[in-house]
């Protein structure tokens, strides 16, 4: 087991999930307009530091660890219905697109709806208050709409990767998988490919990296100190063959 979310991270996806169910659920209710606006501040308020943690960071939730790639995420989507789809440690390429989608609406949700609570409208007669409502709606109804696929998302991914998803955004901790999914009673002999090996040791130079302080001008070290530790936990594992015997 690995360790994949940080603690705040967890928090933070779990308060705005929280944040999210309210907001929606009060959101027509004059009795509870209150409550609708105090969420709205709360999702705000995470959706801000949660752009800020992805800027500065540099665990699996920076965003430097899953720029937006269009062309990858289709790709993604493809290979999954085909039930042949590469594993990610943390965000897959069509994740990372719900990421910045559900980031991008919550950010005009908030604005939007604290322009509405306050009867402000744009500047150069671009809408008026009551348009800005209208925004609003739309806006917070496209966020539903994402959220949905990326639960969707979520549950098929844990079933064809075999893994809990929801409870690893619980947890913080993910298995870290060095031999074939279909495993078999009898020793594995077939090469690992090459970009499953990569994705290894670039996990264990991460680690190795962090356990260091992240020190500047060391990545070169952390790599090959990270290939020489995978390559040999390959070899006991009997993935890749004893060239030896």
């Amino acid at each position: 087991m690995i360790k994949v979310w940080s603690l705040p991270i967890r928090i933070m996806h779990w308060t705005l999930v929280s944040a999210f169910i309210v907001a929606f659920y009060t959101r027509d209710s004059e009795m509870m307009r209150d409550i609708h606006v105090d969420a709205g501040y709360v999702a705000g308020a995470v959706i801000a530091l949660r752009w800020l943690y992805g800027f500065f960071m540099h665990d699996f939730a920076a965003f430097r660890r899953f720029p937006p790639k269009p062309v990858a995420g289709i790709a993604y989507l493809w290979s999954l219905a085909r039930g042949k789809a590469k594993r990610y440690i943390a965000h897959n390429p069509a994740g990372a697109f719900a990421v910045y989608g559900i980031l991008l609406l919550g950010t005009l949700t908030t604005i939007t709806g604290y322009m509405a609570f306050n009867d402000m409208a744009l500047p150069f007669g671009l809408a008026d208050d009551e348009a800005i409502k209208d925004y609003h709606d739309i806006v917070s109804y496209a966020w539903l709409i994402l959220v949905f696929l990326h639960i969707t998302g979520v549950i098929v991914g844990s079933i064809a990767h075999r893994e809990n998803l929801p409870l690893a955004m619980i947890t913080g901790k993910k298995q870290r998988r060095l031999v074939p999914e279909k495993e078999t009673s009898k020793p594995v002999q077939t090469p690992l490919p090459d970009y499953v090996r990569r994705q290894y040791i670039e996990e264990a130079a991460y680690y190795i990296a962090e356990s260091r302080g992240f020190q500047y001008g060391q990545d070169w070290d952390n790599w090959l100190e990270a290939e020489k530790e995978v390559d040999q936990r390959l070899h006991y594992a009997l993935i890749i063959p004893d060239k030896t015997s």
